[in-house]
């Protein structure tokens, strides 16, 4: 953990324990839910994603041109996943008979 960033990981980590409260409650599973989001919160600070400006403390993220190329790739290369495992799916049931896509529910009585 760096030092300028301290106020970032302070108030994220407020966040994280006011969030994981409020959905959970005073339990052992919020505690859980905190860590998870904080570390979220911290792979999301070093990602590598956003420019860091130091002269805004508690938000020093700043989405520049890389950080939008990035998610634009991510979000071509899921689409295209996304419609590839469609189309084997569909072709793969319809050639071996194999139910691979969901369809819709039925029901059939005795």
């Amino acid at each position: 953990m760096k030092r300028e960033f301290i106020p970032y990981y302070l108030s994220r980590a407020a966040m994280s324990a006011l969030f994981a409260i409020l959905m959970m409650g005073f339990t052992w599973k919020a505690v859980l839910v905190a860590i998870f989001l904080f570390g979220l919160f911290l792979l999301y600070l070093h990602s590598g994603w956003f420019q860091i400006d130091l002269s805004h403390p508690l938000t020093p993220l700043r989405r520049d041109e890389r950080g939008r190329q990035i998610q634009r790739n991510a979000l071509i290369a899921a689409i295209a996943v996304g419609l590839l495992i469609y189309l084997i799916g569909s072709q793969a049931s319809h050639l071996f008979g194999w139910s691979l896509v969901a369809g819709p529910w039925q029901c059939h009585s005795l």
